[in-house]
């Protein structure tokens, strides 16, 4: 029996990581590690602010343009992460956010410099949501501020995985556990 693979994913503005784990909440199986450019070049990485100036109507085709090739590359990044573990065996993607308040229009969120810093950790989240349903795989979105800590399996995990493992290779791997701890919750009679 092929065991339990979960991916953790933290995206930033313009690019992502990827962490897979197999084995349990308690004994996490370090698999892969990717880092996932979400941005084509020529496409700007930030794109509320490459639309600041424009009109509204092509501020809104560029946006859309970027949150689709991040999709696209979302998808493939994830499944080549899936693909150097045995792929049938990924069961759910965790993907870390953050609790954001946004204006619901473009022109609102143009208006504001911290807005449209906002506007883009959204758009680069959702792009990876997407992208997990997209590649077939349950998706969880994952509240930063509730990532358990488990300081001592993510060191192991570091280890296992060798350099680099930053903030973000971590945030990535606790979102991974917590598919884990709900994988044994759900075990459990």
């Amino acid at each position: 029996m092929t065991s339990l693979i979960v991916i953790g994913v933290m995206a930033r503005t313009g690019s992502a990581v990827a962490v897979a784990l197999s084995g349990t909440a308690a004994a996490p199986r370090f698999r892969a590690r990717r880092e996932i450019e979400l941005v084509p070049p020529g496409l700007a990485a930030q794109p509320y602010h490459a639309a600041a100036g424009m009109d509204l109507a092509a501020a809104g085709e560029l946006i859309a343009r970027i949150e689709s090739a991040a999709e696209q590359a979302a998808a493939a990044g994830l499944l080549t992460v899936a693909a150097g573990v045995p792929a049938t065996a990924v069961r759910a993607v965790a993907v870390v956010v953050k609790a954001v308040s946004v204006p619901g229009d473009l022109a609102g969120i143009l208006r504001s410099h911290a807005w449209m810093h906002a506007a883009e950790g959204v758009l680069y989240r959702e792009a990876v949501l997407a992208a997990v349903t997209e590649c077939g795989w349950a998706a969880r979105a994952v509240e930063q501020s509730a990532l358990p800590a488990a300081e001592q399996a993510v060191n192991a995990l570091g280890r296992a995985a060798g350099p680099p493992w930053r903030r973000v290779e971590k945030d990535a791997a606790r979102a991974a556990l917590t598919l884990l701890a709900a994988a044994a919750d759900n075990a459990s009679p």
